[in-house]
């Protein structure tokens, strides 16, 4: 049986289904957890596809090294909470500077062979397909959840370089406990 994908998309239009953000300030949730975030900048927020009361916030290292050396669970340093929905706060520590906000629109239902920028797929799409990728998350009792790919970006979304190399960004959730960490993380 082929499954359909779930897909969302950036745009500049705050008009349809808005189900998150990409880039701006970080949400309120994180006001009184700053200590869980420190040495982090905030990415994206978005709705879970699975559970329409539930968010998804992705926040980055701010040494891109960091975020080089450590891209492969269990120890990629890209962080990735869950939380009710939270407002955009003023706090502008934490904001990617070179990133202008925008909306995520979506999720749409299409045939399993389309992505976008955001991707809820039973497989993922991925740039380089080794083994050392998946063992660990495998091991611990983690399925692939979706995907995120800068190859979908409008072009007037970033003033610098690329949040992960013109890559993308691989969500695993937990089997058993359900909570959702980043995978890994790959260029090209």
């Amino acid at each position: 049986m082929i499954k359909d994908n779930l897909i969302s998309k950036i745009s500049i239009f705050s008009d349809g289904n808005v189900i998150g953000r990409i880039g701006g300030n970080v949400p309120e949730f994180f006001l009184d957890k700053l200590g869980d975030i420190q040495g982090h900048k905030f990415y994206l927020t978005v709705q879970n596809p699975d559970d329409g009361h539930e968010y998804i916030t992705i926040l980055i290292p701010e040494g891109h090294e960091d975020m080089i050396d450590n891209n492969i669970y269990p120890n990629c340093s890209v962080k990735v909470f869950t939380h009710p929905f939270s407002d955009e706060s003023n706090n502008y520590v934490f904001t990617i500077k070179h990133i202008n906000k925008a909306v995520v629109v979506g999720y749409d239902k299409v045939e399993s062979e389309e992505f976008d920028f955001i991707t809820k797929t039973e497989d993922a799409r991925l740039i380089q397909s080794e083994d050392y990728y998946f063992d660990a998350l495998q091991k611990d009792g983690y399925e692939f959840f979706m995907q995120i790919d800068e190859d979908y970006y409008p072009d007037a979304l970033l003033d610098g370089d690329y949040i992960f190399g013109y890559g993308a960004l691989y969500l695993y959730k937990n089997i058993s406990g359900g909570n959702i960490v980043a995978g890994f993380w790959q260029c090209s």
